[in-house]
């Protein structure tokens, strides 16, 4: 049986790969390169492997580095059965469709070809099958498999495979401890093999707690200096956390009730699937949602048409603004930028991983200024970095999750991180455990 990763091998987006067992050829994600300057060329490339030969694949979640490009993938001659959980197969639809509105305004504005278009989607759809978790799914006699709860967002999965005689465990993207509304992360159960992803595996979060008291705090800390509160949030699953976690804080008089504006459109258009699918909550969240709608509270105010967003500015400070994009490389972030970023009174908090080549990024790193729409921008804004939201596990839960089974695996595989990254965690899993651990290279054909 061979694996080989045609995206997230030593980088973090464009999750695709195959599990080839000599009779059974299953794709795992096919999602979008992002950040780097060449992400787009990439991601108009032809596929390295025939799409008509795959037997079937299997989307863990629906952030868009792991389902972005399925539509280019049908497009170019798949057509063969096509597995999510139940919530991600709801959001898949609206994921492709805000990405394809994405491209278009980019391939117009940069006289570039579009990765695929709106026609493209609903024969994409069509192919994915909604399923439970921990139900044994059997794609052909020498490969089943079973989602599990990866705890990473709405309808995320890690999947346990049983191929050619071979247990792997395919960790797709785990997510952090304690956050709020997501079941958390099952045990893995024991296997020969782990494909092991290591977005954090060089860094430890701060402790669950912290990241309210710290969201708690730069709210009051806007409000004492009388600015905005910039938060730029991914679409699915960060956006939903704030929300869930501002609602606390208001409705518990924890903070002074100021204005809130969720100025994200795919964010609001995903919010009634979490009402639609709330069985997967979690025990807090399920008892909440009995008498409150946690996505709703007083002051906050839901923008969905642009004239809506553009008049935010002309609300008077303090107030707080939820938009996209995360990574601050595109979506309704970019234009509060370009009016807040260079204010002293002002704080931009992030919340999540921002990928090298992303705006995101150079704020990240200290960059004193930031070029937006041809417009340099200087960064007068305190810039609050609370690592504790992000939804990747991080490296102590990565080697406790990996090699926690009654039975260690024989070989971790990394994927799904920077370089740097995958060799820290590497160095501990062999340090710490004794784990033959191999950090594949992109195209890299590996025996299992």
């Amino acid at each position: 049986m061979k694996l080989t990763l045609y995206g997230a091998a030593q980088e973090v987006t464009g999750s695709c790969t195959l599990i080839d067992t000599g009779r059974t050829r299953v794709l795992i994600d096919c999602g979008l390169f992002q950040g780097a300057s060449v992400a787009h060329e990439r991601n108009l490339d032809e596929f390295k492997f025939d799409p008509k030969s795959l037997d079937a694949v299997i989307l863990t979640h629906a952030h868009i580095d792991h389902i972005g490009r399925f539509p280019r993938l049908v497009k170019a001659g798949f057509s063969g059965r096509t597995f999510a959980t139940h919530p991600t197969k709801a959001l898949t639809k609206l994921m492709w469709v805000d990405a394809a509105k994405v491209m278009k305004d980019d391939a117009r504005r940069h006289k570039k070809e579009p990765i695929y278009l709106l026609d493209d989607i609903w024969p994409a759809y069509e192919l994915v099958h909604g399923m439970p978790y921990d139900t044994e799914i059997a794609i052909a006699g020498d490969f089943k498999f079973r989602f599990r709860e990866a705890g990473h967002i709405f309808g995320s999965a890690f999947l346990e495979i049983e191929a050619a005689g071979v247990r792997l465990t395919a960790s797709g993207d785990l997510g952090n401890d304690n956050v709020p509304i997501l079941r958390p992360t099952v045990d893995a159960a024991p296997s020969d093999i782990v494909l092991l992803e290591s977005t954090y595996g060089d860094r430890l979060h701060d402790a669950p707690g912290e990241r309210v008291k710290r969201l708690k705090a730069a709210i009051k800390d806007t409000v004492k200096r009388q600015g905005t509160l910039l938060v730029p949030a991914f679409s699915l699953e960060r956006t939903q956390e704030i929300l869930y976690e501002l609602n606390g804080l208001v409705e518990n008089h924890e903070v002074p009730r100021i204005p809130v504006f969720l100025d994200s459109p795919l964010a609001i258009k995903v919010l009634p699937i979490y009402h639609q699918f709330s069985e997967y909550y979690n025990r807090a969240a399920k008892e909440l949602a009995k008498r409150d709608n946690f996505f709703d509270f007083p002051g906050l105010k839901v923008t969905r048409k642009p004239d809506e967003s553009a008049a935010i500015s002309s609300v008077a400070p303090p107030k707080i603004i939820i938009a996209g994009s995360g990574m601050m490389h595109g979506g309704r972030i970019m234009h509060h930028l370009v009016e807040y970023l260079n204010n002293d009174r002002n704080t931009l908090v992030i919340v999540g991983f921002q990928s090298a080549g992303t705006l995101g990024r150079q704020v990240m790193e200290g960059a004193n200024h930031v070029v937006i729409d041809h417009e340099e921008i200087m960064v007068r804004a305190k810039v609050d970095i609370i690592g504790s939201y992000s939804a990747h596990a991080d490296q102590a839960k990565l080697i406790r999750w990996a090699t926690g089974g009654s039975a260690q695996p024989k070989r971790i595989l990394l994927n799904h991180g920077e370089l740097s990254a995958m060799e820290a965690l590497a160095d501990m899993l062999k340090e710490r455990q004794g784990i033959d651990v191999a950090i594949p290279s992109p195209d890299q054909e590996i025996e299992i």
